[in-house]
């Protein structure tokens, strides 16, 4: 009986790990971002690493078009976005018209 409660256990920590939101990082050189598009899963984090040696300015927009601005991003950093939601989203610099990303989040 122990033996097989520790082994639930153990495969219960297993599946808790798997809970945890994944982490995608998408990279900014040459005014574009490194994929075109992305399939997701609610609740994963998406990482906006601005590898080009200008400012971007992040925006996400949802199908609604109910859009987040993420700010003024500074060349080397990183921005994070949640996804807590499905739906298609366009996320777009408001600086550089030309680059786009759609992501479905399921």
């Amino acid at each position: 009986m122990l033996k097989s409660t520790i082994v639930l256990a153990a495969a219960l920590v297993v599946l808790a790990a798997g809970v945890h939101a994944a982490g995608v990082t998408v990279d900014q050189s040459g005014q574009h971002f490194s994929e075109r598009s992305l399939d997701l899963t609610k609740g994963d984090v998406l990482n906006f690493a601005n590898k080009d040696d200008v400012s971007h300015n992040i925006t996400v927009v949802d199908s609604d078009d109910d859009a987040v601005d993420l700010g003024l991003q500074k060349p080397g950093e990183t921005f994070t976005y949640k996804f807590d939601k499905q739906g298609k989203f366009k996320i777009r610099c408001s600086i550089h018209p030309s680059m786009k990303l759609a992501v479905t989040v399921k």
